[in-house]
């Protein structure tokens, strides 16, 4: 939002510098992105008049002027301008003045002036011409080169015509969060620095009564109508008709400020609209009331109507639940976003109806993505402009209308409103507000903040009862006012300290102490967290279709045609993070993500909790120091291995082969299926090579996902930290010779049953076949580690209990030990 400080000024009386403004305001939440200071395209040109005019004698298209630039100056003038006439007040540039900003239609930043020649004397077709009448574009205002720029009939004689029309300004061009869409007008901030520096609110004075119809004198009745069928999405429509316009040529301060913020003038009923939304923050829209069939608007959803032509000459297609303005016959704009063709004001129109309304602002907001179709008055109305403006809006637009395009009220104002809009009460406990702030501010100044933003409050010394403004509907319960109550002297009195919970702390959510020990693990194990994007592509949700075979969940406006469905699985957007990340020239990524999947169904969208991660290029399992390990297959199991460890349920996972078919995307012999207690919990494995191929990823890439839901709903017992231990551990190994088909998981599990009191751990280190080991026969090389809590263990009990343990191995698994 670009705000021209002069325009400000009309509202609230600004004392304090730039800078000290923008600070302000962006601690109170609207961030001053930029501040420009605009300069005239000029120097040396004053406010003159043309006393006479005469032929030139040697050239018809030439004129002879006689202008007045103030205390009795008089220069002569050589004119070719079609409408110099004698008693004009134009532009003057003496002798000496320097013409060299480019026409930016704000008034120019003055380009490089000091590199252009000064203007000198010269002699035209025989007469010396002593400076120049200047049209629009040789001041840099416009483009405008048609004729001498026409001035007021009062401007002082000699005066500089920068210091004339105020052209030096400042424009502070603000970010506007989507919540306080009351401050996309010059109105809205002024009301924000009149409550932030405590100054007096100028509010323009609009009174309906002074709406008068005159009588049409043969131009035709006007006797406009209007019906609401759609008022649940528009539960206002207010309407003027008027008559006697002429359309043209905006004056220049309304072109100006226009171009300012950042606005194209295009005639004077168009500008006038333009700029009441701008001052107001109400859109306008004004339709050539020639072309409403019976007078008649009729606000409805379009129905049967599915293509109609807006301004920008581009056919629309509607869905019937998109709401328009019509007339008797047709549809005249859609309503909120941007007129229609077949509605314009053009150079003929001599009389309008002026539109002023509120619009459901999700309606605006879905039509106007799914058209793809952005303006204005849509940018205001999605965030909500004020319920009760509309009337003030159209008083104001009628003003500017008479004095720049000479129209009149042709009709009285219609001011269709079914049902008044709500006011909230929200009740504000000062010892609550309190707490959450952590200072203590007095009632009366709790209630001057409070009222210095427009709210009316009511109470005693501990409650207040608060009643937001219309025109702030992002206010709605406590919490917004006690960061209303914050902003307004600046979060810096608010001390950096946790502010103090009554009733002691609050129960355990295990639900979030799950995720937040799941993060922690994730992140321990060497993964990055991510979060990726909701949406995925159909092909996406086709190659990645998650963990449960379910129609995807298609977006009604989707942001293109890649992100057209809801993702079924996290792994698409950590592939894409990988993708992103190698196109950068790095080596490895290694990610995981913690978020929601959906599914389509006969009940609507349902929802699925996923933890999924990736490995890519070396890790650092092997430590500080150590050369990196590429990931792979055994690393990320690894991973998951060490995270159902720390969960405290290792026992109750098992790793079994993965079918093909129902991971497609895994590499058929590196795969593997998760189980949790029998139930499928879901799947690791490195990326099937052909995909691999398509994806561009040319090493080798493991994934894993689980249903984090079930984990959840499993409600593990989760690890105690225990201290170390105080006494050494001992290790001794063992190599066993099996058949191959054994695995080495049953090998472990064996070794894990023997009932052994010292036996800490068993881990596999090596398998190895071939050489001394028999054909079909596969070695093992498991460590045990032997400690005892109270004690350091003698060479003679470790060998006693780990003989035992490798004689039950041998027996139970069949095996013999390797020589």
């Amino acid at each position: 939002m670009k705000v021209a400080l002069s325009w400000l000024k009309e509202f609230v009386p600004i004392e304090s510098n730039v800078a000290e403004l923008s600070r302000r305001l962006s601690v109170a939440g609207l961030e001053v992105e930029k501040v420009e200071r605009i300069a005239p395209a000029f120097v040396g040109v004053v406010v003159g008049k043309v006393l006479k005019v005469e032929r030139h004698p040697d050239a018809e298209r030439l004129n002879l002027c006689e202008v007045e630039a103030g205390s009795g100056e008089r220069f002569h003038v050589v004119c070719g301008a079609p409408n110099v006439t004698a008693g004009m007040i134009a532009p003057f540039a003496r002798v000496g003045a320097r013409l060299g900003g480019k026409a930016d239609g704000a008034g120019g930043n003055g380009g490089n002036l000091e590199a252009v020649a000064p203007l000198e004397a010269a002699v035209i077709r025989g007469v010396r011409s002593e400076g120049m009448l200047c049209s629009e574009r040789e001041l840099g205002f416009s483009d405008d080169h048609a004729g001498i720029m026409s001035l007021d009939r009062d401007a002082p004689l000699g005066t500089d015509l920068t210091t004339y029309l105020g052209i030096e300004d400042t424009v502070l061009d603000i970010a506007i969060t989507p919540n306080r869409g009351d401050c996309l007008s010059i109105l809205g901030v002024a009301r924000e620095i009149a409550a932030l520096f405590d100054l007096k609110l100028k509010l323009p004075k609009l009174d309906p009564s002074k709406l008068k119809p005159v009588a049409s004198n043969g131009e035709g009745a006007m006797s406009p109508t209007v019906e609401l069928i759609a008022a649940d999405l528009c539960p206002r429509y207010a309407a003027l008709a008027m008559n006697g316009i002429r359309i043209g040529i905006s004056p220049l301060w309304i072109r100006r400020r226009l171009a300012l913020c950042g606005m194209r003038p295009l005639n004077n009923v168009v500008d006038v609209t333009n700029y009441v939304m701008l001052e107001l923050g109400q859109p306008l829209h004004a339709f050539d009331f020639a072309k409403l069939d019976g007078g008649k608007i009729v606000v409805r959803r379009a129905g049967d109507d599915r293509e109609f032509v807006t301004l920008d000459q581009s056919s629309r297609k509607l869905e019937p639940s998109d709401l328009v303005i019509a007339d008797q016959q047709k549809p005249l704009a859609i309503a909120g976003i941007m007129g229609g063709l077949n509605s314009e004001v053009s150079d003929s129109t001599s009389s309008i109806l002026l539109e002023s309304a509120y619009f459901d602002p999700i309606t605006i907001a879905r039509t106007g993505r799914r058209l793809g179709l952005r303006s204005e008055a849509s940018y205001r109305f999605e965030r909500g402009v004020d319920r009760a403006g509309q009337v003030a809006a159209l008083v104001r637009a009628a003003e500017l209308i008479k004095k720049t395009a000479h129209g009149r009220e042709g009709a009285p104002l219609i001011d269709v409103q079914p049902e008044a809009a709500q006011r909230s009460e929200i009740e504000l406990d000062l010892a609550r507000l309190r707490a959450l702030l952590g200072v203590e501010l007095q009632p009366g100044e709790v209630k001057r903040r409070l009222q210095s933003l427009g709210m009316t409050v009511t109470g005693g010394k501990k409650k207040f009862v608060v009643v937001p403004p219309s025109f702030r509907p992002d206010v709605k319960e406590f919490a917004d006012l006690a960061e209303e109550v914050a902003r307004v002297n600046g979060l810096e009195e608010v001390p950096s300290a946790m502010p103090p919970r009554p009733g002691g702390a609050p129960a355990q959510d295990q639900r979030r102490n799950f995720i937040r020990l799941s993060r922690e693990l994730m992140l321990g194990c060497g993964l990055t967290e991510v979060k990726t994007l909701a949406f995925a592509s159909p092909q996406d949700n086709r190659v990645f279709p998650g963990l449960i075979v379910a129609p995807a969940a298609v977006v009604t406006n989707p942001l293109s045609a890649e992100l057209s469905e809801l993702r079924q699985s996290l792994i698409p957007g950590l592939i894409a993070a990988l993708r992103f990340n190698l196109n950068r020239q790095a080596d490895a990524f290694h990610a995981f993500e913690i978020g929601k999947v959906f599914f389509g169904g006969d009940s609507g969208v349902l929802e699925g909790y996923r933890l999924a991660g990736l490995g890519y290029g070396q890790t650092v399992f092997g430590g500080i120091g150590q050369p990196g390990i590429n990931a792979g297959f055994f690393t990320m199991k690894g991973v998951l291995e060490t995270y159902f460890e720390a969960l405290g349920f290792t026992k109750q996972v098992e790793f079994t082969r993965a079918d093909a078919e129902s991971v497609s995307y895994l590499h058929p012999g590196k795969a593997a299926a998760i189980n949790l207690e029998g139930q499928r919990l879901g799947y690791v494995g490195e990326l099937h090579p052909e995909e691999a191929l398509r994806l561009e990823i040319g090493n080798d890439c493991v994934l894993f996902e689980l249903d984090f839901a079930y984990l959840i709903a499993y409600r593990p017992r989760f690890a105690a930290v225990a201290a170390p231990p105080r006494f050494p551990a001992v290790r001794r190994d063992m190599a066993l010779v099996l058949d191959h088909d054994v695995p080495a998981k049953s090998a472990l599990d064996a070794v894990t049953r023997i009932e052994a009191p010292l036996l800490e751990s068993v881990e596999l280190f090596d398998a190895y076949e071939g050489g001394s080991v028999p054909t079909g026969k596969k070695s093992l090389a498991i460590a045990c580690r032997y400690r005892a809590k109270d004690r350091t263990l003698t060479d003679e009990e470790v060998n006693r209990a780990h003989a035992k343990v490798v004689e039950q191995t041998l027996r139970s698994l069949g095996a013999e030990l390797r020589k």
